[in-house]
Parts: structure tokens; C-alpha cells; sequence
């Protein structure tokens, strides 16, 4: 399979765009774009790869389940309501549950997806991991449910029990405002990688399978002096604007071999390469690369040869080469698309269909 399906969220836009991308060419076409009538803050993609989850901020907020045809378009099935917005959605690995993370509500929820792939109803549960919610995981082997509280600095973990509901198991921790925001989990789950917003650390936690319990292992900065930034502030409206200068970390990804992480800075409009050893588990900063325009999303193709990135503010999506051997980047080509590009997923195409020839063109990267 090397042809696949891309949907990009776009917020201000009020649109998933529908885009076909192919991993042998690198190329991305547009195919078609659905409405969502209100902001869409983020997607999440169910296991078999057949519904897309999107968060609205409807009023009162929801969450959509759409089905996805064999040519990558997207129909409407259900909706949920939501207490308040979600920042994050993730399904857990059986495909059983959406898991959703509100900043702005301070919790994270459960929700059942019926034998249909949708999610029917209003959550089962919620809990708090603290002030502003950012990120929900779950483990890879589905026990457990890892989230972060941005503005109490520290990640949460509960145990996922098989009717849905979370009891909590520990907490870990992290700086003083530092803000922890994303996670991401090695290729064999046995360490969870932690972005911090404010300060742009990334940090490396050992996960005890049995427990969920973590340890720290090691931390690196994803910020380059020389792009000369400060730390950041909790962005909540209450206190003082942060800095116009001030470190803003948003993306975390991690390639298919766990030897190299990716992260998105969104004041300098930059990507962080980090290479992660994994015999000795240090991290160490490989390179900044300038790219889009306030990237806040960012995904790896499921080949593990193409990272794409868009930016909010110039509403593009870049592709980028990723050399296997170094995990550095080769920017290839970009392309337009609606407003407010914030989030990226991927699911296969079915051979055989009649798909459009490649129309990509290169356009140059903002200065």
C-alpha cells in the first residue's frame, strides 16, 4: 500500500480537506472537502481504518463520527455531545473507545463506539488530571490511559477497565512551568515521550507495563539557541500575553523505528529534529528546519518516509523526505489548503480506484 488518504482539520476553514497522497512519489493532490459547519479542533482515527472522529466546536460542543468510503470520502453517522470543546481525541487500541482531552473543561472522557464504529452518546465518564487538559493516550496494549495537565505540570495515568470507566493509578511530576502537552509512545510501548509547550523539553519516561507506572529517563531541548526564544506562558486568556518571542511547542511525532522524534514550534515556525539512541535512551537535537507558518500539526505517512506539516497561519500543508539513515528532512513540495490547518490523519485507499493525477507543484517556504 502506497496510496493513502489524508484529512486535514481546519479550523477557521470549517473543513476536513481530503487529500490523496502518494508515498512513492511523495506527492499530495486534493480530492474533496467536507463540511463541518463549525471550527473542527481535531481528528482521530478509528483501528480499522472506517470512521474519523472530529471535534466541533458547535455549540454545545461535539464530537462527529464520519465513515470513510473506498475512494477516501467522508459521510456524516453521529454525533455526540461534549461538556466542553476538545483539544484531543484518541481511540483506544480495540477500537472500543474515544478518548478526549479538554483544555478549556479540565478533564479527560471516555465514550463507547457502538459495533458501528460511532459514538452515539454523551461520554461514559471524566476525570481531571488538573488545569488545562491537553493530550490523552492510550497504551498501546490498551490498559492503561496517560494524559497531561498543561497548566499543573505533571502526566496522569489511569487503568482503562473493559466497561469503560478510568481509576486512577499515579502521577508524575514535571517542572515548574514547563507545560506538558503531547505524548507519544515508542514503537514497542515501553517509553512515553512527553512535549513541554513552555519550555519546548522533551522528555523520555520508562513505562512499567504491569503498573503504567513511569520513570524519567532523560530530557533534551528541542529549542536551538540561536532562535533566540524565551519561555512561554499558559495561553488562557487570564494572565499577561506571553512574549512575542516566547517558546509556543506544539506537535510531538515519532517515527516508525523509534529512532527519531519531530516536534513543531509554532513562534519560530520550525521542526525540531531529535535523534533518540536507543541502546543508551538519550536524545539529542539534530537539526532545526523552517517550515510553515505557525505549524501546529503534523503526522508520518504510514510508510515512514514522509513527514507532512501544516501551518495555521499560511494555511499550507509542506511534505518533507525523511532520510532513514540521519532522520533529517528535504522539504519536496507544499500545498494550499482551507483555513487553519491543525491536525492530520491517514488511512489506506483502495487499489484500483480511479484517482487524479498528481497536480502538486513547488512553491517556496516563508523566510
Amino acid at each position: 500500500m502506497t496510496r493513502f488518504a489524508v484529512y486535514v482539520a481546519c479550523y477557521e476553514g470549517l473543513k476536513i480537506e481530503v487529500l490523496l497522497f502518494d508515498a512513492t512519489s511523495g506527492t499530495l493532490v486534493p480530492l474533496s472537502q467536507f463540511s463541518t459547519a463549525a471550527p473542527v479542533h481535531c481528528l482521530a482515527m478509528h483501528p480499522a481504518k472506517e470512521k474519523l472522529y472530529a471535534s466541533l466546536a458547535t455549540d454545545p460542543p461535539s464530537v462527529a463520527s464520519l465513515h470513510i468510503s473506498a475512494r477516501g470520502s467522508l459521510q456524516h453517522s453521529a454525533t455526540a455531545s461534549s461538556t466542553a470543546r476538545l483539544a484531543y481525541l484518541a481511540v483506544d487500541p480495540t477500537g472500543r473507545f474515544l478518548l478526549g482531552a479538554s483544555y478549556e473543561g479540565n478533564f479527560i472522557s471516555v465514550a463507547r463506539i457502538d459495533d458501528k464504529g460511532n459514538v452515539p452518546d454523551a461520554p461514559l465518564n471524566s476525570k481531571s488530571p488538573g488545569r488545562h487538559a491537553h493530550a490523552v493516550l492510550p497504551s498501546p496494549d490498551g490498559r492503561f490511559v496517560y494524559a497531561t495537565s498543561l497548566g499543573d505540570d505533571q502526566i496522569v495515568w489511569w487503568l482503562l477497565h473493559d466497561e469503560g470507566h478510568l481509576v486512577r493509578q499515579g502521577s508524575l511530576p514535571c517542572p515548574p512551568n514547563s507545560g506538558p502537552r503531547h505524548l507519544r509512545f515508542s514503537p514497542d510501548g515501553g517509553v512515553l515521550y512527553a512535549l513541554h509547550e513552555l519550555s519546548g523539553a522533551m522528555r523520555s519516561y520508562a513505562r512499567d507495563e504491569v503498573t503504567g507506572a513511569l520513570a524519567e529517563i532523560n530530557d533534551a531541548s528541542t529549542i536551538a539557541p540561536e532562535l533566540g526564544l524565551i519561555p512561554g506562558t499558559i495561553r488562557n486568556g487570564t494572565g499577561p500575553a506571553p512574549g512575542a518571542n516566547a517558546i509556543w511547542s506544539a506537535e510531538l511525532q515519532v517515527n516508525p523505528d523509534g529512532r527519531f522524534l519531530y516536534a513543531t514550534e509554532r513562534t519560530s515556525s520550525t521542526i525540531a529534529v531529535l535523534a533518540h539512541d536507543i541502546p543508551t535512551q538519550s536524545l539529542t537535537l539534530r537539526a532545526t528546519v523552517k517550515t510553515e507558518e505557525q505549524p501546529r500539526g503534523m503526522a508520518i505517512d504510514p510508510t515512514g518516509k514522509f513527514l507532512l506539516v501544516c501551518g495555521e497561519i499560511s494555511n499550507r500543508i509542506s511534505i518533507y523526505r525523511i532520510n532513514r539513515a540521519s532522520g533529517l528532512l528535504t522539504w519536496e513540495s507544499s500545498l494550499g489548503c482551507s483555513a487553519g490547518p491543525r491536525w492530520i490523519e491517514f488511512s489506506p485507499y483502495q487499489e484500483g480506484s480511479n484517482y487524479p493525477e498528481s497536480r502538486a507543484r513547488k512553491v517556496p517556504l516563508p523566510t
